[in-house]
């Protein structure tokens, strides 16, 4: 039988996980680390709830997705706000991963009307005129937002979470998180 350290003799990969987590904009500068490692990046991003109206509302899309980066160029982080006012929908969230090799990503906000369109995840708000429950987002990022009656969904879009509301409730704010090894 053979030990682990007579093939590798150093014990093992060796490549550390690391994290960043946005809960409001900002920038996210690649360690040459990273690129030495191969640059490669998973990235978490999530929009800004609506605030319903007459039905519940959207959460803000959720978006996974994994790229390569080629530079230590800053990326910037926009983190989408949250509906403030009936039937208003929640702001984008974007990553500029293209400043680093990578790619742009956009992640929708959600909409005060509780709709779903051209989205990624379970987003969409509960409606009481067809008795449907609010979709469950992703990991609860994103959860659709509540029927002003008592229809299944998120009632207050908690910060940080994408997740939708029902009316007179603000919608949660987006977030991102950029997972990567070095």
């Amino acid at each position: 039988m053979s030990n682990l350290t007579d093939f590798f003799p150093s014990g093992g990969g060796g490549l550390t996980p690391k994290f960043e987590e946005f809960n409001s904009s900002g920038t996210f500068t690649p360690t040459q680390a990273l690129i030495d490692a191969g640059g490669y990046i998973e990235v978490f991003l999530v929009a800004g709830g609506g605030r319903g109206g007459d039905n519940g509302s959207g959460g803000g899309e959720t978006i996974l997705s994994r790229m390569y980066l080629s530079s230590t160029t800053g990326c910037t982080v926009t983190i989408g706000s949250g509906a403030t006012t009936n039937s208003g929908n929640g702001s984008n969230s974007v990553f500029s991963g293209s400043s680093a090799g990578g790619v742009d990503l956009t992640a929708v906000g959600g909409q005060g009307n509780g709709l779903q369109q051209d989205k990624m995840g379970a987003t969409w708000g509960s409606n009481g005129n067809e008795d449907t429950t609010a979709g469950s987002g992703v990991l609860g990022y994103g959860a659709g937002g509540v029927f002003p009656n008592g229809w299944g969904g998120v009632y207050s879009g908690k910060a940080n979470s994408g997740q939708g509301s029902r009316r007179d409730v603000n919608g949660g704010s987006g977030f991102c998180l950029i997972k990567w090894y070095e």
